[in-house]
């Protein structure tokens, strides 16, 4: 399994609130930004506070300091934003432009801030522990580099794993914290999150190295030929104002395949209806059908997308308000409502912080990493519309975290989520899961990222641990003797038609009897790509007429299928209920089911663009978890309407 890239605080900046231009030091004045005497004479700084003035944290969290200026006429202010920070050992911890030290290693540092000849400093203690505590803790022996494969074609990304080993056996997932090097660059390079891209062909060792330590694999990029290419999604109904990332797969004559990470020219036939950029996100722009192409080379594949005439209106930002401690995350999500009445989550909007001395946000993911205290607005944007959270930083500490569920059991070759809840000084709670450094103590048992996703390999026991800084807490992870024995894949021999999808679920049996379908490392593959893919999720998705095999693989077992599609074209839409009645207050989900040219049916509610002719009586989403949901808002009777590339259908809900 290609391991998630954790947004670790290692990577943070932010942007500082004050502006206050550094003072020359000595008895010279400081600057027009300083607080002023009574005589009009600007004052200078006289000293700087840093506070807190020591602290004691764990490799992989982070410590904020703050910056205090007292100045020659014996006022006060807040400099963090303006004075140079820096760390004497960098080995173990730095820090970056807004006082946030980020510890890498074992060890003592001393982080100063300084602006002109006026400086200030504090000590911080890094200790490496699983248990927390505070404590000289175990030490870090080794680093392991792994990846799902040791070889990628050019122009293919690989995501590299870094796993640290301590001397008291544990282990911990350190992808985000370490530094990652590329020895030949030209042949590949490496992101600082582990995620490797193929230049050229020739080979390459990919290092990771956190303080003194450091481990390394080789990888092979090779340059097989590509014998064609595949865009996906394919035939897609949207509203307008939203933006679609599109992906191209690459068939390459070994037989493999692999999505590219450049390399690829786009093209809209239409731009007044959609417009896409190079990286293949697609911008919806007005009502009407266009035909997006991907070329590589001499290959070339198109795919219709059909833009329906619901305009974004706005957007709602969650949760909202929120409040968290200050060097914790939080991610926030956008979901547009059109003037058809309809929702859509939106996966491609800007994020942008209105105080980024309180808080930053990454400007795509919408995860939010809170830098100083205070209350900042959160804001998604989607072309002219946009829409805000309130997200409060408290300066609360972290005293106690509590990891669930405990205990916990798996088998060998599945997965187990476990979530960190920290609770503060000011008795809020809060969830810290992503925030957290993960370790298991029997990483032969099992091993976990930094998601908190633990993954069974043999049968035994171990001690999931989390912890920030020198605050952990624990479950108890037990791997049962059970093995996998079979992988089912339903629905089983499905039949759909060309430009749908269709949700494919793996089941695995163990030989206790017991079954899951949360499966450790499942990859799925089909026979003919350019007939019909499957992506992790599971969803199959149908590009032209044809049978694939459909193999489901995870921990040396396989389950296969057979997936036909059809030739049949969208004759109609039914949507069910019909003319349904429900209370006030509560939701109804619909169904679109399309009859085709060839006489087959097919649920096409995740390629279906459902509307609401009221938006006071009822709204309806369209993401993929949720399609088809209606939420009532008001009593009254709205039309429900289904669309598939130009293809519609209505039924009326009545809300009493």
């Amino acid at each position: 399994m290609k391991t998630v890239r954790l947004l670790c605080s290692l990577t943070l900046t932010c942007i500082a609130l004050l502006t206050l231009n550094a003072c020359s030091g000595g008895g010279q004045s400081g600057s027009s930004g300083s607080p002023g005497s009574n005589s009009g004479t600007p004052a200078s700084l006289a000293s700087i506070l840093v506070t807190p003035g020591a602290a004691s944290i764990q490799a992989g969290s982070g410590q904020q300091f703050s910056a205090t200026g007292t100045f020659s006429d014996g006022s006060s202010k807040n400099i963090t934003g303006t004075v140079q920070w820096s760390s004497s050992n960098s080995n173990v911890a730095l820090v970056n432009a807004s006082g946030m030290a980020n510890a890498a290693a074992s060890g003592q540092t001393t982080i100063m801030a300084k602006s002109g000849t006026i400086q200030g400093s504090a000590n911080l203690s890094v200790s490496i522990s699983s248990s927390g505590g505070g404590g000289s803790g175990p030490t870090l022996t080794g680093i392991s580099v792994t990846a799902s494969s040791s070889s990628l074609p050019v122009n293919t990304v690989e995501q590299f794993t870094a796993t640290g080993s301590y001397d008291d056996g544990s282990s911990g997932d350190l992808t985000a914290l370490v530094t990652w090097n590329s020895s030949a660059p030209a042949k590949a390079t490496i992101s600082a999150g582990g995620s490797a891209t193929g230049v050229a062909a020739g080979t390459t060792s990919i290092s990771a190295t956190l303080g003194a330590v450091s481990g390394s694999m080789t990888l092979t990029v090779t340059a097989p030929t590509i014998t064609g290419i595949v865009v996906g999604p394919d035939d897609l109904t949207l509203g307008i104002g939203i933006g679609q990332q599109y992906v191209v797969t690459a068939l390459y004559s070994d037989g493999s395949t692999q999505d590219l990470a450049a390399g690829v020219t786009w093209n809209s036939s239409s731009t007044s209806v959609a417009t896409i950029d190079n990286t293949g996100l697609a911008t919806t722009a007005g009502a009407g059908q266009t035909t997006l192409t991907a070329t590589v080379g001499s290959f070339s594949d198109t795919t219709t997308l059909t833009v329906v005439p619901a305009n974004l209106i706005s957007i709602s930002v969650s949760p909202n308000p929120q409040s968290i401690a200050l060097g914790t995350t939080q991610t926030f999500s956008a979901v547009g409502t059109f003037d058809d009445g309809s929702t859509q989550l939106l996966s491609s909007v800007a994020w942008s912080s209105s105080l980024p001395g309180v808080a930053t946000v990454d400007a795509a993911t919408g995860l939010a990493a809170a830098v100083g205290t205070g209350t900042t607005n959160i804001t998604a944007t989607s072309g002219s519309v946009s829409g805000s959270a309130q997200l409060t930083v408290s300066a609360a500490t972290l005293v106690s975290l509590a990891v669930t569920p405990n205990p916990a059991s798996t088998a060998p070759g599945t997965t187990k989520q476990f979530t960190a809840t920290g609770t503060f000084s000011d008795t809020t709670t809060q969830d810290v899961t992503t925030t957290a450094l993960w370790s298991s103590s029997n990483p032969g048992a099992a091993t976990i990222n930094n998601q908190g996703l633990a993954s069974g390999i043999v049968n035994g026991s171990t001690t999931i641990t989390a912890f920030i800084g020198a605050v952990s807490g624990s479950a108890t992870l037990n791997i049962s003797t059970a093995h996998l024995v079979s992988i089912a894949i339903t629905p089983a021999n499905p039949h759909i038609s060309k430009g749908t999808q269709l949700k494919l679920t793996a089941t695995g049996t163990f030989s206790d009897g017991s079954t899951s379908t949360h499966l450790s490392g499942l990859t799925w593959k089909t026979s003919k790509p350019n007939i019909a893919q499957v992506r992790g999720n599971g969803i199959a998705r149908a590009k032209k007429n044809g049978s694939v095999t459909v193999t489901a693989s995870a921990s040396g077992i396989k389950g296969t299928t057979t997936l036909t599609v059809g030739t049949g074209t969208l004759n109609s839409i039914v949507i069910a209920p019909a003319d349904s009645t429900v209370s006030l207050g509560s939701t109804q989900a619909f169904t679109a089911t399309g009859h085709f040219s060839d006489s087959s049916t097919q649920d096409i509610t995740l390629t279906t663009h459902f509307s609401s002719s009221s938006a006071s009586v009822a709204t309806i989403a369209n993401a993929p978890s949720v399609a088809g949901i209606a939420t009532t808002h008001g009593v009254g009777t709205t039309t429900i309407g289904a669309n598939s590339k130009g293809v519609t259908a209505s039924t009326s809900l009545t809300v009493q």
